[in-house]
């Protein structure tokens, strides 16, 4: 196993304990669980369940694009182990930051089956989303340019805190952008731009693409394959479905770039509660 040596990403295993009952979240790569580094940090643990040549591509992708990533709205990446599951064979695992209040979408979820959502969510999943795209202005200013191609509500994380923090996670599927990328699809189909779903030549419009549908998904509270505007929105909510609408134009060269996303958002006025951010 050289992955991260060279490169000084790697802790041993003994600097690492694992809560292996404190399971974060799961799903086809493995499991993500709770953790403390050097008996002093808590950090989350991200754990392949089948280790084949699909999984270890996308480990080390994902850790060789972390390594040029330090921003406040992205999950810190501390570097890679490796942990066993049940007895088996050691696994490359990610070492990454942890962040306290789970996922966006579960958090938005929460608050529509609370009934709060008109209430005291709306100013929330402003800052949440203004975040998200002070993220991912980031990654497109780097050079070169880093597409995440993944963008969707579970892959933002919420850190409870007064005003609360979203930061973007998940970076299996992202890559640089280089002169040409190649034309497969990529991503989750409900997010997926139409280049990127046509197998066309993609970019950073993509991304703007799956954050206008997450901002749909966070106003209307569902995704619809036909994208609907609603003319009953006011105020906030109005000015979001605007922002979503420039993001989801079917031609890539008519989107803003995140720059003017963020530049928009950052003109609506409102205060955040706290509600939100102590559920």
């Amino acid at each position: 196993m050289t992955i991260g040596i060279a490169e000084h990403w790697f802790i041993k295993p003994s600097d690492i304990t694992p809560d292996s009952k404190s399971i974060l979240g799961s799903g086809g790569f493995g499991i993500v669980v709770k953790g403390m580094l050097h008996e002093a940090t808590e950090v989350a643990i991200k754990i392949p369940t089948r280790f084949q040549s699909q999984e270890e591509s996308q480990l080390a992708n994902e850790m060789r694009l972390f390594r040029h990533i330090r921003h406040s709205n992205i999950v810190l990446f501390h570097g890679a182990t490796l942990m066993r599951i049940n007895g088996g064979s050691p696994c490359l695992s990610l070492v990454l930051e942890w962040v306290n209040g789970g996922n966006f979408g579960e958090y938005m979820q929460q608050l529509r089956s609370n009934g709060v959502f008109e209430a005291d969510g709306q100013a929330f999943a402003h800052k949440i989303l203004l975040d998200v795209a002070r993220g991912m202005t980031y990654l497109h200013k780097l050079t070169p340019i880093i597409l995440h191609l993944d963008l969707k509500p579970a892959n933002i994380l919420v850190e409870r805190s007064v005003p609360p923090r979203g930061k973007i996670t998940d970076f299996g599927l992202s890559r640089f952008a280089r002169n040409s990328l190649p034309q497969h699809k990529v991503g989750t189909e409900k997010y997926m731009a139409p280049e990127v779903a046509h197998r066309k030549h993609y970019g950073p419009a993509a991304d703007v693409f799956s954050l206008g549908r997450v901002i749909i998904w966070t106003i209307t509270g569902k995704l619809c394959p036909e994208l609907i505007s609603s003319t009953s929105f006011k105020g906030l909510l109005q000015t979001l479905d605007e922002v979503a609408l420039s993001c989801l134009e079917e031609e890539p060269h008519i989107r803003p770039n995140f720059v003017q996303v963020y530049a928009r958002l950052t003109t609506i006025t409102t205060t955040t509660t706290t509600t939100a951010t102590s559920l």
